[in-house]
């Protein structure tokens, strides 16, 4: 094994995260240095010269990784925002058709309190807010990344991400504690609705073991 292999197989050891975003650094790190030995070798260097002095020039694996590292946990964070972006309008707008299509009008079950409108309206609120605050630490981000990279694009990101999250999560916390605990009639008013509660449930429970993992690792 060459000098360059032997540390491509260091750093892709050391590093975790999207399958894809790993892949993609990993090339372009190996890409960088075959060039870099490419122009040692048009010097006179022999071959495995050459390659050991890319591999010298790119830095010790560990401290490469650890930028590396950073770049991946960054992809990550973005692409859960994005799925939360999508996933919780979509969810909502499902779990509302769902009622309205199988279930029909509400009345029948009994006039619920006023504190359950209430509380409804502000888990709806909370639920609208939560892909609002993911865009915008998108923008934040982006706008970031026109005047400086690393920490502070990072920084923006995470925030973001738990925000959005910690909303959702209150959201469905609302929703189930007004309805579940209260007003269990209203809880599983059919099989749809049933089926994209838990579907929420468990698409919400991802989004927190990705921003914990993110923050553990961080």
């Amino acid at each position: 094994m060459n000098a360059i292999e032997a540390y491509m197989g260091d750093l892709d050891r050391r590093l975790s995260g999207p399958a894809a975003a790993k892949a993609d650094l990993l090339t372009e790190a190996k890409d960088g240095l075959t060039d870099a030995a490419e122009a040692y070798r048009a010097g006179g260097v022999d071959d495995a010269e050459a390659e050991r002095r890319a591999v010298a020039d790119f830095g010790p694996a560990d401290l490469v990784a650890r930028d590396y590292q950073a770049e991946l946990g960054l992809r990550r964070d973005i692409r859960v925002l994005w799925e939360l972006i999508v996933g919780v309008p979509l969810l909502i707008l499902g779990w509302d058709l769902a009622r309205v299509f199988s279930s029909g009008d509400w009345s029948r079950l009994g006039q619920p309190p006023s504190w359950y409108y209430r509380a409804i309206g502000a888990a709806d609120i909370l639920a609208a807010l939560s892909p609002v605050v993911a865009v915008a630490g998108l923008i934040a981000a982006r706008l970031l990344s026109r005047r400086t990279d690393g920490p502070p694009v990072a920084r923006a990101v995470a925030w973001s991400l738990a925000g959005a999250v910690g909303l959702n999560l209150l959201a469905v916390a609302t929703y189930g504690g007004a309805t579940g605990l209260l007003e269990p009639a209203r809880l599983i008013v059919s099989v749809p609705c049933a089926a994209l509660s838990a579907t929420w449930i468990l698409f919400s429970t991802r989004l927190t073991v990705a921003a914990r993992s993110r923050r553990a690792a961080a």
